[in-house]
Formats: structure tokens, C-alpha cells, sequence
């Protein structure tokens, strides 16, 4: 009795430590951080969860084998993994090799087509074409951009347009400039609010691309109101309701869409955009979708607005927004469904200096490595995938390219390692849907909190219903309607009966 008690007790605390091994390491993922890591749940809740990236090292200037960086502005990576930084306060742009581990060139001075020599002055962005291997700067202080070769030869000097569409009277001021696969180029100016410049590959001037639309507040409906009645003289002095201009951009090379980033926009539906070629924003459908956190509290406790400063497309489509006045990184599918949330202020490897972050850039099929820039610190840091990422990211492409039931495995295993990734269910309600099992897909959806989800397999599961009992059910109907039908007979007769039978009153004498 004494024995049996005593494995008893040795099995309950190897049960125990058993448990208190998997929760730890299930905290490990996130514990490793400077910060809390989490994720919102279908409630929309903030809720901890596991980390799909973990920081690696922080790369400064010295570490590189160059001088310090000096409020560096950008950040690129061209087709061959290397890396590009505009450091903005040196007037210069290093090339770095993949690893982050020695700079291979330094672009400072450039020979002009009639061999004469120039130089930057305060750079802003860079842009390295995957089809040409020509390299774009926005070259903002001396009111050019600049097409160089990898001889450091300028190939195109864009300058102020002198087209009418143009407004003369501004300054020439680029911030951020990229090429499409035709050739175009297209410059984000910081003083006007009708959209990136565009000019052709020989630098003609098009006209702009991607404006903003302005909020519809009662203010505005309220002037657009009073504008429309009121004579041309006073139009002139009544105020005028104009867009935010975007402030950064990236190009999905895959696909050839433009995505914009607005920092401070008057319309939510501007912070992030897809622009297809005629420049039409294909995210303006997503009216109540929030891009970072979904409430403005749960960083310090104290309300702040999310502050998009710059957007990189990873090389899988997914979509890297990042946030200046937290310091964190919010990964989106290519369906902007959210997959981790990283970084954070402060002074250890993975915060950042508040509102002092300028760049994101990814590498990688699966977005292996996320590279985010601090002008304050003046350095990169680097954050690498954990196999939960590695994980979720391969569930995603297999889910996002509609396979559905291949997908079911790693999501599955997404959920044994966080019960609270929404993601997961959604997918593992598609797969089973997909096999034809739809009361589990039913059963993942209504966990999802999808309600469209579970609709569409209930309704599939009701028609599969009908369609295997139709027989049955189509019998029992025949079978009540006869049921039915002879039990009024019935009654009917029972009734006639009644009445034949019952004798037929007698006259009074009175009568």
C-alpha cells in the first residue's frame, strides 16, 4: 500500500514537471525579448503570445569597419541580398554585403555625363532597379534625383519639372524615389499633397500617382457644402480641404503593385495602400481595418496614435509596417492578416530610441530576417526568424496560394504552440472545409469568431446533409402526410357516425 502510494506521488511530480517544461518553454519564445511579446485574439484583445522573430545583434557604423552613421534616413536591399543605407548626415550611401558584416562600397561622389564630378547632400532615400541594376537617390538638399551606374556614372539628373501641372513656386525637395518595371520613376516630395511625382525612364515629367483621398469628416462635408454655393470671391478665402501626402513607398516586384505609407494621414484608409498601376487604391474596401495596434492604450497606458513611417513588401508578399511611436514592426500577410508584432522603445538589442526609427527592410522567401533602422542610435538591427515563424510563415504561403489542406498540418501545430493565434483557426476551418469535413470546419470557425466562415460551412453542410437523406427524409414526409390525411379520415367519419346516430329531438306539445 505504502509502494503504491509513493508511485503515486512520483507519478503526479513527474506529471508536474512535466507541465511546468512545456510552459516554459512556451514562455522562452517571448521571454527572451526586451518586451512583451503579443498578438490580438478574434476580441480584438491584446493577449501574449509566441515570437515569430527574436533580435539578433544591433550593426552600427564602427561595426562595419566605417565611421560612426550620422541620423541615417534608409534603408534597401537590391536583388542580390545586399544592403543599402543613406546615411543622410555623411552625405553618403554604403553598400553592405548580405550578412551585415563589412561594407563593400561607398557611393559619395559620381561623375556627371560631360565628366564632371558631384556630390550628395543630404540624401534621404535609395532605390537599387532589379531589372537594370541602376541605382535611384533622392538627393533632397540639392533638389535633384539622381540614376548612377555601379561605376558611380549618372546616367539621368531629375530636376524640378517645368510643366504646368508642376506648381512652380515649390521647391524641388525629394525624400524617396523607386522604379516600376517599365522604367518609371516615381518621388515622394515632402511639400505637396497630390501624390509621387512620376516621370518616364528618360526623366519626363507625368504627372502624380497615388494621391491620397481626403477624409470625409463633418467639417469637411460642412465646407464642400458651403464652397458649392458660395460666389468665386469667396471661394478664394474660404479654407480648402486637401489630402495627406504618403511619406514612403515600396514596390512589390513580384506583383508590380505600389504600397504606400502615410504617417500622420487625415483618413485611416490612407496609413496603408495598394496601388495597382492606374492608381487605384485596392485596400479601399478595408474601412474599419487598423493598421498596428488596434488600441492606442496598451502601449504605455496612455493614448498615442500609430505613426506608419515606412512599408517594406517581403519578398513572400508580406507586408512590414513600421511604427515610429512605439519602435515596433507589424507583419501582415499579403491578405493583411496579422502575424507578429516586434520591437519596442528603449536601449537594449530590439527597442529603439522613440520616434527615431526610418526603415524596415526584410530578406528572405519566408522573410527570414527583419532589418530595422534607428537614426538616433545609427545602427540596424536585426531580428531572425524562430521556427514558430518559420512555422506560421509556411502555413501562410501554402494557405495564401490555396492550399488549403496542406496547410492543415503546420497550422495545427501553430495551435499546440499558441492556443491564441486567430490565424491558425481560420486556416484549419479552410483546410477541413476544403476536405469536405465541414461541422470541424464549422467548429474551427465559430472559435475564429467568423461568422462568414461558418455560414458558408454550415450551408455546405446542411445541402450534404439533404443530399444523403433526401430519401429518408422525403419517406417520413410521405409517411406524415399519410399519417395526416387518415387521421382526418378518420375523424370525419368518426364524426358522421356521431351525428347518424344521435336521435333527432321530439316536438313539444306546445308546438
Amino acid at each position: 500500500m505504502k509502494k503504491q502510494w509513493l508511485r503515486q506521488i512520483a507519478s503526479a511530480g513527474m506529471t508536474l514537471a512535466m507541465s511546468l517544461s512545456m510552459v516554459a518553454s512556451t514562455m522562452t519564445a517571448y521571454a527572451d525579448e526586451p518586451y512583451d511579446v503579443y498578438n490580438y485574439n478574434y476580441l480584438g484583445e491584446a493577449v501574449p503570445s509566441q515570437a515569430g522573430y527574436l533580435a539578433e545583434r544591433a550593426v552600427s557604423g564602427l561595426d562595419l569597419g566605417t565611421t560612426a552613421l550620422n541620423a541615417p534616413s534608409d534603408l534597401f536591399k537590391d536583388a542580390s541580398d545586399n544592403f543599402y543605407i543613406v546615411d543622410t548626415g555623411n552625405n553618403r550611401i554604403l553598400k553592405v554585403d548580405s550578412e551585415f558584416s563589412q561594407v563593400l562600397d561607398e557611393f559619395s561622389e559620381f561623375t556627371m555625363p560631360d565628366g564632371s564630378k558631384t556630390t550628395l547632400n543630404k540624401p534621404k532615400g535609395v532605390f537599387v532597379s532589379p531589372d537594370t541594376g541602376l541605382m535611384y537617390i533622392a538627393d533632397n538638399e540639392n533638389s535633384r534625383a539622381l540614376v548612377v551606374d555601379s561605376m558611380k556614372n549618372v546616367q539621368l539628373e531629375i530636376t524640378k519639372p517645368t510643366s504646368t501641372v508642376y506648381d512652380q513656386e515649390l521647391t524641388f525637395l525629394p525624400q524617396k524615389i523607386l522604379c516600376d518595371n517599365a522604367g518609371n520613376v516615381y518621388i515622394v516630395l515632402n511639400n505637396t499633397t497630390k501624390g509621387a511625382a512620376m516621370f518616364d525612364r528618360n526623366g519626363e515629367f507625368l504627372g502624380y500617382y497615388g494621391a491620397n483621398s481626403v477624409a470625409q469628416t463633418a467639417e469637411v462635408i460642412a465646407n464642400h457644402f458651403w464652397n458649392a454655393i458660395a460666389s468665386e470671391e469667396e471661394r478664394r478665402y474660404r479654407a480648402r480641404s486637401t489630402p495627406s501626402a504618403f511619406d514612403n513607398f515600396d514596390l512589390d516586384t513580384r506583383k508590380g503593385f505600389i504600397y504606400t505609407s502615410t504617417s500622420s494621414g487625415s483618413s485611416d484608409n490612407d496609413i496603408i495602400k495598394k496601388v495597382n498601376p492606374e492608381g487605384h487604391n485596392l485596400f479601399s474596401h478595408m474601412s474599419n481595418f487598423v493598421w498596428g495596434d488596434e488600441f492606442s492604450t496598451w502601449y504605455s497606458g496612455t493614448n498615442y496614435k500609430t505613426k506608419i513611417v515606412d512599408i517594406d513588401i517581403g519578398d513572400d508578399g508580406t507586408i512590414n509596417c513600421l511604427d515610429a511611436t512605439t519602435g515596433r514592426v507589424f507583419q501582415y500577410d499579403e491578405e493583411a492578416s496579422l502575424l507578429f508584432i516586434m520591437g519596442a522603445t528603449g536601449d537594449q538589442v530590439g527597442s529603439f530610441t522613440a520616434g527615431s526609427v526610418t526603415a524596415v527592410e526584410t530578406k528572405g522567401a519566408n522573410c527570414e530576417n527583419i532589418y530595422v533602422l534607428d537614426s538616433i542610435k545609427g545602427a540596424v538591427t536585426i531580428f531572425s526568424q524562430t521556427v514558430f515563424g518559420e512555422i506560421v510563415h509556411e502555413a501562410t504561403a501554402l494557405y495564401n496560394g490555396g492550399y488549403y489542406e496542406e496547410a492543415l498540418k503546420p497550422w495545427l501545430e501553430v495551435l499546440k504552440r499558441d492556443g491564441n493565434y486567430r490565424s491558425a483557426y481560420l486556416g484549419i476551418s479552410s483546410a477541413y472545409y476544403n476536405m469536405g469535413r465541414y461541422e470541424e470546419s464549422m467548429e474551427y470557425a465559430k472559435k475564429a469568431d467568423s461568422s462568414r466562415r461558418y455560414n458558408k460551412a454550415f450551408e455546405s453542410y446542411r445541402s450534404e446533409f439533404l443530399k444523403e437523406n433526401l430519401t429518408a427524409i422525403l419517406i417520413v414526409i410521405v409517411a406524415l402526410i399519410v399519417v395526416w390525411k387518415g387521421f382526418k379520415y378518420y375523424r370525419k367519419k368518426r364524426r358522421k357516425a356521431l351525428e347518424t346516430a344521435s336521435p333527432t329531438s321530439a316536438p313539444t306539445d306546445e308546438s
